[in-house]
């Protein structure tokens, strides 16, 4: 029994770290007053005795006023607590334009960066950011089992397509932003299962949970403010995620930097652009195109440069021998993650090489 009671007090404690730093403040503030009234010698200094007694007095009143007005004060945030059938995109995007602090968004992707909304919500992003508001956006990792899985249950919607478009916008909107702005926009991909949407600007924020077989939209929303318990839960969800270690930044997976090799001559690195299907690499870049044109693409080598886990040598193969469904597809995300210039010339297929690990 003193065990569990002591389990219970560590995760109230946990759940409120702000409030329990208030209290243990305060309270170390009134024992160290008495603490010095106590060993000031009255005779050399005979009003400090007294100072430290009063200020200890006021930080005295000032936590009990605290532990008496706290509980008030969140069953009023509680009470505040607004329910929603549907999320309104409309009214989220003109929330997002009025952040001043920080704007987080934990999705799977956002519908708000596809039409009819993206222009509008573009430039609600760039508003915030103007404001000097941080932008953190959490999306799920493309590739990812949680990716495939949201996938089966929506059926009707193609989600690593759908990520990628997102990926696709994000990028192009921090390639147009000042150093300012671009350093306060930060997007991560998470690698878990999805479990919850959050929309949060400044201390209030809407938040829903993954239904099966519907989007999170069309989805009950909770509007609340972020110090209540379900925003704290929320924020602490994102935050684990945010930090954890398989979450990667956007750049990371906007291209990979190979170094190439062709009978063990260092041929310097190639920045490529990828897509991963089925656990395989497909990449496509000028810089490795011209070597591929210098040399025998059979007897080219190449390894990942750039620090990601990817150990290992990569044969090279042209994708245009796979069979024409995975080509397709390989296409595709190829298009959603990297826009309509992956068809450069009147829709032609760039050329698209194949990673082959080899055993070397």
């Amino acid at each position: 029994m003193t065990r569990l009671w002591w389990v219970r007090t560590a995760n109230a404690l946990r759940r409120n770290k702000r409030q329990t730093a208030v209290v243990a403040i305060l309270a170390a503030g009134c024992l160290a007053m008495i603490v010095l009234a106590w060993r000031t010698t009255p005779d050399r200094q005979a009003f400090l005795p007294e100072l430290w007694v009063d200020v200890g007095i006021g930080l005295a009143i000032t936590l009990a006023t605290y532990i008496v007005l706290n509980p008030l004060f969140k069953d009023l945030q509680t009470a505040s607590i607004v329910e929603h059938a549907r999320l309104d995109p409309g009214a989220l995007v003109e929330t997002i334009s009025r952040g001043r602090e920080r704007v987080a968004i934990l999705e799977t992707w956002t519908g708000l960066l596809e039409d009819p909304y993206r222009d509008r919500f573009v430039a609600s992003l760039r508003t915030a950011l103007s404001n000097q508001a941080v932008v953190r956006i959490l999306l799920l990792d493309p590739d990812s089992e949680g990716a495939l899985l949201r996938g089966k249950e929506l059926r009707q919607r193609d989600v690593p397509l759908a990520i990628m478009g997102n990926l696709y916008r994000l990028a192009r909107l921090r390639a147009e932003l000042n150093d300012d702005m671009r350093s306060r926009l930060r997007v991560r991909l998470y690698d878990a299962s999805p479990s919850v949407q959050m929309y949060r600007c400044d201390n209030r924020a809407f938040i829903a949970f993954f239904p099966i077989d519907q989007s999170t939209y069309d989805a009950q929303q909770i509007e609340t403010l972020m110090n209540t318990p379900i925003g704290e839960f929320v924020q602490g969800r994102f935050d684990e995620l945010w930090s954890a270690p398989t979450t990667v930044d956007l750049a990371t997976v906007t291209g990979i930097r190979l170094r190439v090799h062709h009978d063990g001559a260092d041929l310097g690195p190639c920045q490529v652009r990828y897509v991963r299907l089925d656990g395989v690499h497909y990449v496509s870049g000028s810089s490795l195109l011209k070597l591929i044109t210098r040399y025998p693409i059979g007897g080219l080598r190449a390894r990942v440069d750039d620090g990601r886990p990817m150990p290992g040598s990569f044969a090279l193969d042209e994708a245009d021998e796979l069979e024409a469904s995975t080509f397709r597809r390989v296409m595709d995300l190829f298009q959603a993650k990297y826009g309509p210039q992956m068809r450069p010339h009147g829709g032609e297929n760039p050329v698209i090489i194949t990673l082959v690990p080899t055993a070397s």
